[in-house]
């Protein structure tokens, strides 16, 4: 079985396991034509398509069309290159920011389509209902096997500053640290999160390329809860960072609760072991450390 990786040399993709591992300097995914060429060059069996034209939370929310007519070609292409070349399955990584704004508590599988995504990333949030339509739609019509795994806030080794909290704390303190000045983090530390380390991931989608044949959406998230606080005091403490700490509590960080379900996953992984926050904090800061000059932020 041959595995070709949309994406392949970006955080989440680097980790992947499959034959083909593609950047952009070896396809252009916004032309069909050379995403075409491209698939029909290596004649995959399974796609893994992990690409997108990332964007960090301001990114969203100052360049929204963009990122809404960018990651919408992108992915309508790589659905169309697929099936033109016989691709018999397709692994899309959706998102937790597919979600409605608002959830009882939690967000479960079942509430995908019950609301709008959140105004702060409503633009990415139909991204990613995008992959479910499409591989529903694909599915029906042309019998190709899709799975559309949504993932929770994904940190560890290869993250760029900017893709997601975790990594950019970690620079933020490290900074503060060397410049001896203080560590200062917008909100007051009381949004919870759950976060899975991207290895974790890694199995999962190994698992769900080998066994999941569903195009029902289904979570990975390790069902762990943090505080940004409580992340925060992690951090600190394994870079050693002994300055101040402030909470600029006049600035709105973000949702105060955005949290997942995973008892669909469990289900089916019931002996599932997650990294926990700690062990996989220690590896991406030490990969940070070790790599901080080489970061393209």
């Amino acid at each position: 079985m041959k595995i070709l990786i949309t994406g392949g040399t970006g955080f989440i993709g680097s980790h992947l396991n499959g034959n083909i591992k593609l950047s952009s300097n070896d396809v252009e995914l916004m032309d069909l034509n050379d995403t075409i060429s491209c698939f029909k060059k290596h004649s995959p069996d399974v796609i893994i398509h992990s690409a997108a034209k990332q964007k960090n939370h301001f990114g969203m929310l100052n360049f929204k069309a963009d990122h809404l007519y960018d990651n919408t070609i992108i992915n309508m292409n790589v659905f169309k290159a697929a099936q033109i070349v016989d691709v018999k399955k397709m692994v899309s990584l959706s998102s937790i920011n597919a979600f409605p704004a608002s959830p009882e508590k939690y967000y479960t599988e079942s509430n995908l389509w019950n609301g709008e995504p959140h105004n702060a990333c409503y633009t990415d949030g139909y991204c990613n209902r995008l992959l479910h339509i499409l591989s529903k739609a694909y599915n029906s019509q042309y019998n190709i096997t899709c799975a559309v795994p949504m993932l929770t806030n994904t940190y560890g080794p290869n993250s760029k500053i900017t893709n997601g909290v975790v990594p950019y704390l970690i620079n933020k303190c490290y900074e503060a640290m060397v410049s001896d000045i203080d560590f200062v983090i917008d909100g007051d530390g009381s949004p919870i999160r759950d976060f899975i380390y991207v290895k974790d991931v890694a199995r999962l989608i190994d698992w769900s390329v080998q066994e999941y044949d569903s195009i029902e959406p289904i979570i990975f998230s390790s069902g762990k809860q943090n505080t940004i606080k409580q992340l925060v005091e992690l951090i600190v403490d394994y870079i050693g960072f002994k300055g101040k700490v402030v909470w600029n509590k006049d600035i709105s960080a973000s949702q105060s609760v955005k949290l997942c379900d995973n008892t669909k996953l469990k289900k089916y992984l019931p002996d599932f072991k997650f990294t926990s926050m700690e062990d996989g904090l220690i590896e991406t800061i030490d990969w940070y450390l070790n790599s901080k000059e080489n970061i393209n932020e």
